[in-house]
């Protein structure tokens, strides 16, 4: 399985907008194609920013993505419960303070609201929720609803008596901006849940506040108030859809590195596969698995030091094992009829075939030499049937030999011998490996094969001494035709075949060839000068089909991956404090600190926008208050400065070489970025409290009226209701309204 390379460049992960990855694809495979990892446009949501709609390429990886993604937010649900849980407790706090007969309705609400909240939250965390899919898709869905009827009753509960057209804007506003943080959903759905909760508000506080209002003159009033709490739930959701983009992109980045983690990881694993299978080319597998043990000790060993990897000797003796010899006969004149490409190929797909029948034999093959083919039943496990292996393994080779023959109209044919011995097996050499079996018995099976006769199978006394009459012999007389056979005085013999079971080898025998494929074997092609298969198309088109199953498998693989580099698994291995967010190790902690920060210029477009809409609402307020357009000038100048020296080490070639520098250092220092954060708060902050101050709210005064207690202004026409002046006054107004509410005068 081939998996491409996807480099990721700084600028691609973090800055652009659009941009793609391409890796090369498996040189061994022909390193012409390529896979390309996007990421586009996405088509659904036109409405949102082109920066918003960023999706992967292919769908399969998006899809992966949007599942890590859901994954990674499931945890920030737990916060957001969280939140609606301490809402509710806040609101049980403050009504058992001073409590009176009219707070048993609000506090019986928070109550149960409070007890759900936990539930709710004691499943997430316990992993209790039902496995479908439905069921935990269900549940942002659930918790969004439940906090906005939380802050529903709150409103109708709260200022029953006294409404005001800011009231429970800033859980509303809070609450919105919380769920674009927290909620396990797509920006679309997002979005939709935010206006629709935010148009429900500012409907039912319109209704309540108009009912509960005898003075005709308060509508403009009224309106221009929902108009500022519109501004606020507008600020709310631009600051909640810059921060989601910004989860998002360090998501993706994260999301790449961890493909490319995974590609580095297959890579090796290919790599470390392919070596093996080249070893075990040469090397059996027990000498190899020795060799690479025995490497690797003594790397551990020396440590960075040089190691001689070729000092040691593997020697191994084994018993009773069969010799195989086989050698092709007429080879020469085979040679005459064919050209060299031709002979080359021949050589190669017969031997190849020899080494499948080896393996269907349990056969090992130790070399070839020249048109000689030799190999050793019995090793390196021992079994009691090797020569009887060893002989169907000769006589499957002598029925390959004959499709060649007829093919070629020559007189090939193959010369087998079989022996039976001990043998000594190894490794030797100081430069490069090379397996290797020694004996007496060796050099016996080789005069075996070379005393043998053409098409037949010739074997020794002791092979079949181990036969126990599993073949029909006849004597072989091989000492006639070998001096060697002759003086040591070994008795032969030759392997009858029946023609009965000579029919039925082809038809039984794994791994034999048919006519259609000796034909394949035969027939070749020579095109400039080059032997070409015609495997090749073949092979193709199986690596075409492959493709897909391959991608399959790798986003299988990815999305593994994935779920082992969860969060909760990275907290604990580096200890990481839960409040301070900030590694327990010193030395982490400091390396983390001197990272680049890439995404401050965001942030500081953040607080250039809520300067924007905490003017424009308080301009709905009062739009005669000179104040709110001084403020709006000063504070939009000084954090435009900061955010202009923020994100020069973005964009380098559209500002100064030293406005660079000084960005890049402000990146680079994480005092200096506090700092740099601190100052934009400091002027958004002092901002709002200069409005704040300038906004000096009337005189109010209690009195009873047929419908209930009613506030009145005692300041003139001009009604400075700003919601951040009334909660200056809060108090004050609180301790009236309890003292209304319990039939005492007010102090």
């Amino acid at each position: 399985m081939s998996l491409n390379r996807i480099p990721t460049t700084e600028q691609s992960a973090e800055y652009s907008v659009e941009y793609s990855v391409q890796g090369p694809s498996d040189t061994g495979h022909g390193g012409s194609q390529t896979r390309e990892v996007s990421v586009l446009q996405s088509r659904c949501c036109r409405c949102l920013p082109r920066a918003a709609r960023l999706a992967f390429a292919p769908e399969s990886l998006e899809r992966i993505y949007q599942n890590y993604f859901r994954r990674q937010r499931q945890e920030n649900l737990l916060v957001l419960a969280l939140f609606a849980a301490l809402f509710n407790s806040f609101i049980i706090i403050m009504c058992a303070v001073v409590y009176t007969q009219d707070k048993l309705a609000m506090v019986v609400v928070a109550t149960m609201g409070l007890s759900a909240d936990a539930g709710l939250y004691a499943l997430c965390r316990l992993q209790k929720l039902p496995a479908s899919p439905v069921a935990r898709g269900a549940v942002p869905y659930i918790l969004w609803l439940m906090i906005n009827v939380h802050v529903l009753c709150y409103m109708c509960l709260n200022y029953e008596r006294f409404p005001q057209g800011s009231d429970s804007v800033g859980w509303q506003a809070f609450f919105t901006f919380s769920s674009f943080l927290t909620l396990p959903l797509d920006l679309g759905p997002l979005l939709r849940l935010t206006a629709l909760s935010s148009g429900i508000h500012t409907l039912v506080l319109g209704v309540t506040v108009a009912q509960k209002s005898e003075d005709d003159l308060q509508g403009p009033m009224l309106v221009r108030q929902l108009l500022a709490n519109m501004m606020l739930y507008l600020c709310s959701a631009s600051v909640g859809v810059l921060s989601y983009y910004m989860a998002d992109r360090k998501y993706r980045t994260a999301f790449l590195e961890a493909r490319q983690s995974l590609q580095v990881k297959v890579t090796l694993e290919e790599e470390s596969t392919q070596q093996e299978e080249l070893l075990l080319s040469i090397l059996p597998k027990h000498i190899a698995d020795e060799m690479l043990q025995g490497m690797k000790n003594q790397a551990s060993e020396l440590g960075g030091q040089q190691q001689q990897q070729f000092n040691t000797m593997y020697m191994y003796r084994h018993e009773n094992v069969s010799i195989l010899f086989a050698d092709i006969v007429g080879f020469t004149q085979l040679s005459s009829t064919c050209s060299a490409q031709e002979l080359v190929k021949l050589l190669n797909e017969l031997f190849a075939l020899f080494d499948q029948l080896a393996e269907d034999h349990h056969q090992l093959r130790i070399k070839i030499l020249g048109d000689c083919y030799y190999c050793i039943c019995g090793l390196p496990d021992f079994r009691e049937d090797h020569a009887a292996c060893s002989i169907n393994m000769g006589l499957a080779m002598v029925d390959a030999i004959s499709y060649v023959r007829e093919k070629t109209k020559t007189e090939v044919d193959m010369r087998v011998g079989v022996h039976t011995g001990t043998v000594l097996g190894g490794v030797l050499g100081q430069k490069k490996w090379q397996f290797d079996v020694w004996s007496t018995d060796v050099t016996v099976a080789n005069k075996m094969e070379s005393g043998g006769i053409p098409g037949r199978v010739h074997i020794s006394q002791t092979t079949k001494d181990c036969l126990l009459g599993g073949f029909d012999l006849e004597p072989g007389e091989g000492g006639e035709r070998c001096e060697y056979l002759m003086e040591k005085g070994i008795n032969t013999y030759l392997v009858l075949v029946p023609k009965q079971a000579a029919n039925g080898l082809n038809a039984n025998k794994p791994g034999m060839l048919s006519n259609t494929n000796s034909n394949q074997l035969i027939n070749t092609t020579v095109t400039n000068g080059n032997a070409t298969s015609p495997q090749l198309t073949a092979a193709d088109s199986i690596q075409e089909n492959n493709k897909l199953a391959e991608e399959q498998e790798i986003n299988k693989r990815l999305q593994h991956e994935l779920l082992e580099r969860e969060t909760q698994q990275i907290l604990k291995d580096h200890k990481i404090n839960p409040v301070l967010l900030g590694f327990v190790d010193g030395k982490l902690e400091e390396q983390y600190s001197s990272e680049k920060e890439k995404r401050s210029g965001a942030a500081f477009c953040c607080c250039i926008i809520v300067l924007f809409f905490i003017t424009a609402m308080e301009v709905f307020i009062d739009p005669l208050l000179a104040v709110n357009y001084v403020t709006l000038t000063i504070g939009e100048v000084l954090l435009l400065i900061l955010t202009v020296c923020s994100l020069a080490a973005i964009f380098p070639r559209m500002f100064s070489k030293r406005l660079v520098s000084f960005s890049v250092w402000i990146d680079h220092t994480r005092w200096a970025r506090n700092t740099w954060a601190m100052a934009a708060i400091f002027v958004l902050t002092m901002a709002v409290i200069a409005d704040m101050l300038s906004c000096v709210p009337p005189s109010l005064q209690i009195f009873n009226s047929t419908s209930g207690p009613v506030l009145e202004s005692l300041g003139g026409p001009r009604l400075c209701t700003e919601p951040k002046a009334l909660q200056l006054h809060g108090c004050d107004v609180t301790h009236r309204h309890l003292h209304a509410g319990s039939g005492q005068p007010p102090d």
